[in-house]
């Protein structure tokens, strides 16, 4: 049986209405913003989102400031029976040493890192991870920092994301 969660992401307006609209992202996470800023999607392209509503909204306010728009927080029901579980036990790094050993030599990881730059190798890495999950049959991850907040990482969101809506919108201008 698949588990659902009621989950948020924090996004700017436009994406927002897209999301509502055509029930699915326009965008996964990694992305670039105007003025060189980028979103680290440190476990790979996904759609990111988190279980605790402010914290979407804070994201949200980023990605607005960002493009010069409205922010929006998004909740739907995610999926979350195929999700690799992290935790403070086994987190981040674990996970990321794992899938890289699991393909890749020590030796061919030293050069390949001494190639690249350090957003590369976060980039190049994430997607290390994203394609070792998939290929071990999950869906994302389910990443658990405490009671109050878990991230997820979403790989499939077209057959785990659903019931998006609208949850709050917040005009920066407002907010001051």
């Amino acid at each position: 049986m698949n588990q659902k969660r009621i989950v948020y992401r924090g996004v700017e307006y436009e994406e927002a209405r897209y999301a509502v609209e055509r029930q699915r992202y326009k965008r996964e996470e990694r992305r670039h913003f105007p003025g060189g800023v980028s979103a680290k999607a440190v476990f790979g392209t996904g759609v990111y989102l988190v279980s605790n509503p402010k914290v979407a909204a804070e994201y949200a306010i980023c990605h607005a400031e960002a493009t010069w728009d409205k922010a929006a927080v998004l909740q739907q029901e995610l999926v979350v029976s195929g999700l690799y579980e992290l935790n403070r036990d086994y987190g981040e790094n674990e996970l990321r040493q794992a899938a890289l050993f699991a393909r890749h030599s020590e030796l061919e990881l030293l050069h390949l890192q001494m190639k690249m730059s350090h957003q590369e190798w976060l980039e190049w890495t994430g997607e290390e991870v994203r394609s070792f999950l998939l290929d071990a049959g999950y869906s994302g991850i389910a990443y658990i920092i405490s009671q109050e907040l878990t991230y997820y990482i979403c790989y499939e969101p077209d057959s785990c994301i659903s019931a998006i809506s609208l949850f709050a919108l917040l005009d920066l201008q407002e907010l001051g």
